[in-house]
């Protein structure tokens, strides 16, 4: 009897938990429906009662807000704010990392067995369940950005400088400059962004470089002695050749080199453009004098080139013209070519600043060089131009220009091509101790060319003018020409005879290379 007791207690209580189960079960499956259950955020976003499809359309909604967010980047130096830029977190690469999660805020409650899923239901109805937005950002976006819009606050160093009035020097003070460690920034702020943005306005701040200027105004203090001087003459220039040497002068004048640094004439002077200050005046180019924008400022890199040599400075780049010039002697000359990138560049090697000094005084052009004086003062240097070959322009070159009439001539002057070498040579006492090779330079020789306008309807004309070409003479075909004007036989419009200048009445800007 007892046992009999025992069993139908067993059986009503199997009993009553298969009706819990079935209440349970019909609990679960009566939330189980194909939207979010009550209670269920993304973010700061109620997805109740939502479809997964509105789920996704909200959050997305959210997220896109959540982009433009602007994040400031601060560019600060020397404890100062010198920019603050605004990003937002798209710019920056931000973007939703983990999209999954709307399924699994839709899915809550609906996966596990049906203890489990019931226990996740319930809960819902005493606590909200939030499933977390990550945004992640992107280091190449952030580099980018930086780039872009931050390095344009980049300030370059302003050394102290050296300013020459009244026969005497004042110190002009510098001051650092600063730019962004573009890489280093973006690492940073990317890291900063990725290990926990709280999706808030907030401000970063980038990393800056200082660059400290060079010198001091006791450093400046022993900038007192001409260690090198030079000067040449433009006598009888025309007024675009004065104009051009005057404007190089100005360009290069005031420019303080500190121990070590290489000083680069081009950097200085360029570009050749009217702009800055050149006219068109004359030129070598291809063996021939041309017009072109800055011819004349040969003048002022040879006459620099000289001032240097005197001050025994080491000279790093020179180039030669390709034919002579007048202003120097031979192999003393220093030429530039930008398209060939031919410039004139020396280092300071001493231990103390040196400031250039670039003056034109009536007809000359003088370059001054400033520094410490060390050498001993018993001790000299001079510098002798050795011609090693002479070599002969040749036979004139006569061209004919049927477009022209008779009476219509231009010529060019020859040029006598050299190779030649510069020599410095140290006297201590008057006395020669050494001679030492500078440079070698090669000319090249260019005959005397002319053209004439040979476009005639007189017969006769035509067979004189023949007849003088043929001898090749210039100056026979020019008497010809002269007489035929003279006797009047001709009546064709003439135009005045036209003759390039000599090289000695020529500064040019080079544009042929020329052999060392």
């Amino acid at each position: 009897m007892k046992k009999f007791r025992k069993c139908w207690k067993w059986i009503a209580v199997m009993a009553l938990a298969g009706i819990c189960l079935v209440s349970l079960q019909g609990t679960v499956r009566a939330q189980e429906v194909d939207t979010a259950p009550t209670g269920v955020y993304v973010d700061s976003v109620d997805i109740s009662g939502m479809t997964l499809e509105q789920a996704a359309g909200a959050v997305e909604e959210y997220v896109d807000d959540l982009l433009r967010t602007e994040l400031v980047l601060r560019y600060t130096a020397e404890g100062s704010t010198v920019a603050e830029i605004t990003a937002t977190a798209a710019q920056l690469g931000g973007c939703w990392s983990n999209t999954k999660i709307v399924a699994e805020a839709v899915s809550a409650g609906k996966s596990g067995n049906v203890v489990e899923r019931y226990k996740t239901l319930k809960d819902l109805e005493r606590t909200n369940k939030v499933y977390e937005v990550e945004i992640s950002f992107d280091q190449t976006a952030v580099q980018e950005f930086i780039e872009q819009n931050c390095t344009i606050y980049d300030q370059s160093a302003v050394n102290y400088s050296l300013t020459r009035s009244g026969g005497s020097f004042q110190v002009v003070a510098g001051c650092a400059g600063y730019a962004v460690d573009v890489e280093g920034s973006a690492a940073n702020i990317a890291a900063l962004l990725n290990g926990g943005w709280d999706k808030t306005a907030c401000a970063l701040e980038l990393t800056v470089e200082v660059e400290e200027p060079q010198g001091s105004a006791e450093e400046l203090a022993k900038v007192q002695d001409v260690i090198g001087t030079y000067s040449t003459s433009f006598s009888g220039a025309t007024s675009a050749k004065i104009a051009n040497i005057t404007n190089g002068a100005r360009l290069i004048n005031g420019v303080t080199v500190y121990p070590g640094e290489e000083f680069s004439f081009d950097s200085y002077s360029s570009p050749y453009t009217t702009d800055n200050g050149f006219v068109t005046g004359k030129a070598y180019e291809a063996g021939k004098v041309v017009d072109s924008v800055g011819g004349g400022i040969c003048q002022v890199s040879s006459t620099l080139y000289n001032a240097v040599l005197r001050a025994e400075l080491e000279v790093s780049m020179r180039y030669n013209h390709s034919m002579i010039v007048g202003y120097v002697p031979i192999s003393a000359d220093a030429t530039l070519a930008e398209s060939s990138g031919k410039d004139f560049r020396f280092i300071n090697d001493t231990d103390t600043p040196i400031y250039i000094e670039a003056y034109v005084s009536g007809t000359t052009l003088t370059v001054n060089i400033y520094g410490e004086e060390t050498r001993a003062s018993n001790r000299t240097v001079d510098f002798e131009s050795v011609i090693l070959e002479t070599i002969d322009p040749g036979a004139d070159v006569i061209y004919t220009d049927a477009s022209q009439p008779i009476g219509y001539v231009t010529t060019s002057s020859a040029y006598t091509g050299y190779k030649a070498q510069l020599w410095k040579v140290v006297y201590v006492d008057g006395v020669e101790q050494s001679r030492t090779q500078v440079n070698s330079s090669t000319y090249m020789a260019v005959a005397r060319t002319a053209t004439f306008g040979t476009a005639t309807s007189d017969e006769s004309q035509a067979a004189a003018m023949n007849e003088a070409l043929a001898t090749g003479s210039i100056d026979y075909v020019k008497s010809v020409v002269n007489s035929l004007l003279a006797a009047g036989t001709t009546t064709e419009t003439t135009e005045a005879t036209t003759e390039t200048p000599a090289a000695e009445d020529t500064t040019v800007q080079d544009t042929t290379d020329a052999a060392e």
